[in-house]
């Protein structure tokens, strides 16, 4: 099949899966430059178009544990192809293998979350507000601070200033950084601007989850962190797969599934107001 017939597919796939549009990108630069790696490209994007057709099939597939559990049975039949030596074409820097599990975070969410709560909405690498000034500018009466996250899950929401409505402005109640290999400088690197983020949404759970672990997880304690959750999907340390490739372990459908559980219980508690005050009192608890 030639390169313009499979981006042409690709294009009507839904342009929020980040591993998708970062192949059709790639697709794309190798048929405009009419680089050396167009017949290993399209043997990629024939790869995934068969990847996600099998993950399609299970739409009629009500029951969430099933579903994860044959959803990754096909991812990780395809990443194990993408992973190896031949398709090494494209730099590490451009994330395509790191697109793959974020893409996989979008699926679950839409099938499940989605369904059930019709007035959120699902983002991939989308920048959230996490901070916002008032000034008394002229020009801008206000100014907003973001973080780029992989995987959010939001409210949208009408918000005004200076009678200029504001595009775009959502309230975040799930935000998810996706990692390949996590080691505790990158821990170090978000836990500020999480704190930051739930000043402005305090509501808001936010996950690290990353397949490996690339640190010595038994001597840090992220207890008192604002990250609500670090999940390791592998439940694996790099260094097992550095010195053996072949005994990576694969993606914890249990672990996906508890996590699923934990986002949809939280959703269906923060959406409801809380109670007035003269009957926390009754309680004699007054925050929760």
């Amino acid at each position: 099949m030639e390169l313009d017939v499979l981006i042409q597919k690709l294009s009507l796939i839904d342009k929020k899966l980040p591993h998708c549009s970062n192949l059709k990108t790639k697709a794309l630069n190798e048929k405009t430059s009419k680089g050396k790696s167009v017949i290993l490209t399209k043997e990629i994007v024939s790869h995934y178009l068969k990847y996600f057709q099998a993950v399609k099939k299970l739409d009629k597939v009500k029951d969430p544990e099933k579903w994860i559990s044959e959803a990754l049975k096909h991812f990780e039949i395809y990443y194990a192809e993408i992973k190896t030596a031949k398709f090494r074409i494209f730099s590490h820097q451009s994330d395509f293998l790191s697109s793959l599990l974020p893409e996989f975070l979008y699926l679950l969410y839409d099938k499940f979350v989605i369904s059930q709560h019709k007035d959120f909405i699902i983002e991939t690498q989308k920048d959230l507000v996490i901070d916002l000034s008032f000034l008394p500018y002229s020009t801008s009466a206000i100014n907003f601070k973001s973080k780029r996250v992989d995987v959010a899950i939001l409210k949208p929401c009408s918000f005004k200033v200076n009678k200029e409505k504001l595009n775009d402005f959502n309230i975040a109640l799930i935000a998810i950084e996706v990692k390949t290999n996590l080691d505790k400088n990158m821990i170090g690197g978000v836990e500020y601007s999480v704190q930051r983020l739930k000043r402005t949404f305090p509501l808001c759970k936010y996950y690290l989850i990353s397949e490996l672990a690339d640190f010595a997880y038994e001597k840090q304690n992220y207890a008192a962190s604002a990250i609500d959750e670090i999940l390791i999907t592998r439940k694996q340390k790099r260094s097992e797969v550095r010195r053996d490739s072949t005994k990576l372990n694969p993606i914890d459908a249990n672990l996906m599934f508890n996590h699923l559980k934990e986002v949809l219980h939280f959703l269906e508690t923060a959406i409801e107001a809380p109670v007035l005050l003269s009957k926390r009192l009754k309680k004699g608890k007054l925050i929760k």
